[in-house]
């Protein structure tokens, strides 16, 4: 399914908080907010309104790895996914590629791929 995300995000102490609005092509729409937590030199630890627990990433060079388990449905625990995510920025540090695997029970049942730019300030 297409969709279309715009994010805000912003400093508040030790971590960032990041505003997503997600717009899909049949018309529904979802907010995630995200507290991003800078661990060590590699790792990261954030939380989300629809994530389940704590998402967990890691990032060497200009790739950012993590893993974190979504609620579709919030409290039916059956429609619980888990997102695999892999952000690359490009050399002109403006461009992330986000590539994403979605699974279910273990079983991989789709696939993201996004482009974020950052706009101009």
């Amino acid at each position: 399914m297409a969709f279309t995300t715009s994010a805000v995000g912003q400093r508040e102490s030790d971590a960032l908080v990041l505003q997503q609005h997600f717009t899909f092509a049949d018309g529904r729409t979802q907010d995630r907010g995200w507290r991003v937590r800078r661990l060590d030199a590699h790792r990261y630890e954030a939380t989300a309104n629809d994530v389940i627990g704590t998402a967990r990433g890691e990032v060497f060079g200009a790739t950012f790895h993590w893993r974190y388990t979504v609620a579709l449905a919030p409290g039916n625990p059956l429609s619980h996914v888990v997102l695999e995510q892999w952000m690359t920025l490009l050399p002109d540090r403006r461009t992330v590629l986000n590539r994403g695997i979605i699974r279910k029970w273990g079983l991989r049942v789709g696939s993201v791929s996004e482009v974020f730019r950052r706009e101009s300030r």
